[in-house]
């Protein structure tokens, strides 16, 4: 079975002068498969997911999605990307910002009558009729999703899905994952919610400045006996200067 995603020893940096922030970075994955991308804040994940989706090019390596180059057409159509911080027209309201991207994806009425409606429920904004300028940064996360998901994507690229969900709405992006897996969806997740990554990805690469630090399924990254947020301190602290927890002037201080 083709990768719908292969990633080939990628390299970016911003600046000619600064350390590089995705340094080497291979991986593929596989329709119906979650793999999730792990690492602490400056790792390299987010310019790795910007790269998949097209908004950002690489300095070197190769991205192959769907058989072709992620800024084509052809590749676009097949996938749905939700950011880690969305952001829409705030005079918008959830429905009329679904039917501009259903415009946007070519949907007909009919499809647009179907599918809108079903999305909104699914987010929890079906009863929703206010601007966006008055949502929560909870809310605007739902509708995110909402839109990454009206078009049917092969392949669903969450950056940081469930940073500003509470338990329900963690639950719900859970179960959908679950649902899209089983459908054949390819599920790529870039998470610091260790816990919510154990529970759906197949495999996970944990990244420290640029670079992968360990990747493979969660059976050959966890040991029995151990959870992934274990593993993922002891790999990114062995891989980071060491530094006191408190100020001196703190420590230090008398009553």
């Amino acid at each position: 079975m083709a990768a719908v995603v292969t990633v080939q020893n990628l390299r970016k940096r911003y600046r000619r002068r600064d350390p590089w922030a995705v340094d080497g970075v291979t991986f593929d994955l596989q329709p119906g498969q979650a793999f999730g991308l792990l690492g602490p804040n400056g790792a390299g994940k987010t310019s790795v997911v910007k790269m998949i989706a097209g908004l950002v090019r690489p300095d070197s390596g190769s991205i192959t999605l769907f058989g072709t180059e992620p800024g084509n057409p052809v590749a676009r159509k097949d996938l749905g990307f939700s950011p880690e911080d969305p952001d829409f027209p705030k005079f918008l309201r959830a429905s009329e910002v679904l039917d501009y991207f259903a415009s946007l994806l070519g949907l007909d009425g009919a499809e647009r009558k179907r599918r809108i409606p079903e999305t909104l429920a699914f987010a929890g904004l079906d009863t929703e009729h206010r601007q966006i300028r008055q949502y929560s940064k909870g809310m605007k996360q739902r509708l995110g999703i909402a839109q990454a998901i009206l078009g049917r994507p092969k392949l669903l690229v969450l950056d940081e899905p469930t940073a500003d969900l509470d338990p329900i709405g963690r639950r719900d992006v859970r179960a959908l994952i679950e649902r899209l897996k089983e459908s054949g969806v390819a599920i790529l997740l870039n998470s610091h919610l260790l816990s919510e990554v154990e529970r759906v990805c197949d495999t996970v690469a944990i990244l420290a400045r640029g670079r992968v630090l360990k990747e493979g399924t969660m059976a050959e990254v966890v040991p029995e006996g151990s959870n992934l947020e274990d593993v993922f301190v002891q790999l990114v602290e062995a891989n980071q200067p060491q530094r006191d927890h408190l100020p001196s002037f703190i420590s230090d201080a008398t009553p």
